[in-house]
């Protein structure tokens, strides 16, 4: 059964009922544990592979949230990921029009409080490889883990985590491979 997550803000642990054998990811990052000295804005920003993601955010004005007392961990686009979006769609997020579609994209990668990477997989562990995290979206974030890797998302089609996760002072931020799709 999947447990629905609400971390306290500015929690650094997942209070999950549950038990289980962790073991270790097979593609381990940084560790997140610790809180960085810079918001999720500037952590963003300093990103390479998320330079078109800090540009998108930024073209919309949408920096100030990440710099609130408020914490979230943000699962979001490689540059890669950003340059597979069919023709026009891109430009329409750079874009003043395009700016209700990056609120609500930002919406679905955005869950709440900081969870490190250390908490995800022993949640993961502890759950049976699936688990929900409560966004600020009106959906939970789905998060699974299969064959070692983790699937941010419901459907095959969900993206992975990479090897870039960067703490920040008031939250967390994962670079994923794709997009999160919709629930369905």
């Amino acid at each position: 059964m999947k447990k629905t997550i609400i971390p306290a803000l500015g929690a650094l642990s997942l209070m999950l009922a549950g038990c289980g054998a962790a073991d270790e990811a097979a593609d381990p990052v940084e560790s997140t544990a610790t809180a960085g000295s810079q918001d999720l804005a500037a952590t963003i920003a300093g990103i390479d592979d998320l330079s078109t993601a800090a540009e998108v955010i930024g073209n919309a004005g949408l920096e100030d949230p990440f710099d609130g007392a408020g914490s979230y961990t943000a699962f979001l686009p490689s540059n890669a990921a950003f340059a597979a979006l069919p023709e026009g769609d891109l430009e329409r997020l750079r874009s003043d029009e395009g700016r209700p579609e990056v609120i609500a994209l930002l919406r679905g990668h955005l869950a709440v409080g900081a969870i490190s990477r250390e908490d995800l997989d022993r949640a993961l562990d502890e759950n049976g490889g699936s688990i929900e995290l409560a966004s600020v979206a009106d959906e939970p974030i789905q998060v699974r883990k299969i064959d070692g890797q983790i699937l941010v998302g419901d459907g095959d089609d969900a993206p992975h985590l990479t090897k870039i996760a960067e703490a920040a002072s008031n939250g967390v931020v994962y670079v994923i491979d794709g997009f999160i799709p919709p629930e369905n």
